[in-house]
């Protein structure tokens, strides 16, 4: 821990390390960004909400979580770096969260009227409104690590 104290709050080494690491997910991340806007436009009305209407066979949800499959397997998967895990915490939580609404709308378009598919409608705008509120932490994270790695 006293390495955060030197520098900015890095060693030169966790320096480096975070770069690397920023550098490897960078991609992923860019690519799983990208997707979301397109699932976004394509399944949800201009507030940001998901609805029937807008994917009424759950295709959309559907494509994009085959899309961001192997992008958010190699986020998650990525072992963080010293200073980074509450980063990567965040926003794999938050593409688990992205996962689950689509799941969930899904779900939704494949049940008939008499199985109340707006429960799940509902329940999928929940977990996209979470995976909201984890994006702004993880991008809250990030910010500091930025200024971290700037410091000097």
């Amino acid at each position: 821990m006293l390495g955060f104290l030197r520098r900015g709050g890095l060693t030169g080494e966790q320096r480096v390390d975070l770069h690397e690491y920023f550098l490897n997910v960078r991609s992923p991340t860019e690519t799983l960004e990208h997707e979301y806007a397109s699932w976004m436009e394509a399944a949800a009305e201009s507030a940001g909400r998901l609805t029937l209407e807008r994917d009424p066979d759950g295709q959309h949800a559907a494509v994009y979580l085959w899309r961001v499959g192997e992008h958010a397997r190699h986020f998650v998967q990525r072992e963080p770096v010293t200073g980074a895990q509450h980063y990567h915490e965040a926003y794999a939580l938050c593409l688990e969260a992205r996962a689950a609404a689509a799941e969930l709308l899904k779900e939704a378009a494949g049940t008939g009227e008499h199985n109340k598919p707006q429960a799940k409608v509902r329940a999928a705008n929940e977990k996209l409104g979470e995976s909201q509120r984890l994006l702004a932490r993880a991008r809250i994270e990030l910010r500091e690590l930025e200024a971290r790695l700037a410091a000097r």
